[in-house]
């Protein structure tokens, strides 16, 4: 059996209890506006591109375009996007935020009442930056060691994110929507 270091089951414990500040939040969000918190980034990202393609969306999140459609679905399901046809190719579908979705990204205040954001809040400038460095290079780590991993005949493919990663990065985004 491979064994932690002491160092490594710390940073772990501290880890997955730092997560567990989110949860909070999460299920909010869920009873509010039926989304996850790594779904809130797909509806900041719509909000920013306007109108689009369900390809568009799935491209700007790395994800295959089977997970996109999956996302659309809870999202429509939700009732946070409608899907549409574009007038100038009916074959594709279009994307655009409801304004329920609106509300949900307009709501401030449900992320500045959470306990995750105020203990944020109470760290130094110097602790946040740090905190913020160190989480993205735990996140990018594990996209630089999947990229590695990938075959030669993978390589000239556009890299996709492991499941895990992209619920990280959708989080890690959520979080930076919230430092907004």
């Amino acid at each position: 059996m491979n064994e932690w270091s002491p160092d490594t089951r710390r940073a772990l414990r501290a880890f997955l209890r730092a997560v567990a500040l989110a949860d909070p939040l999460q299920r909010e969000l869920a009873r509010r506006y039926g989304v996850a918190l790594g779904d809130f980034h797909a509806l900041r990202l719509l909000r920013d591109m306007g109108e689009v393609a369900i390809s568009r969306l799935g491209a700007a999140l790395d994800v295959k375009p089977s997970s996109a459609t999956k996302l659309v679905d809870r999202l429509e399901a939700a009732g946070l996007v409608d899907r549409g046809a574009d007038p100038a190719d009916r074959r594709v579908t279009t994307l655009r935020l409801t304004p329920r979705a609106l509300e949900a990204l307009g709501d401030r205040a449900l992320f500045q009442s959470s306990d995750l954001v105020r203990r944020v809040e109470r760290l130094t400038p110097g602790e946040r930056l740090q905190l913020a460095t160190l989480l993205e290079r735990l996140v990018e780590r594990g996209a630089e060691e999947d990229a590695e991993q990938e075959t030669v005949a993978e390589a000239p493919a556009a890299r996709r994110a492991s499941s895990t990663d992209r619920d990280v990065s959708s989080a890690a985004a959520a979080a930076a929507e919230i430092a907004r």
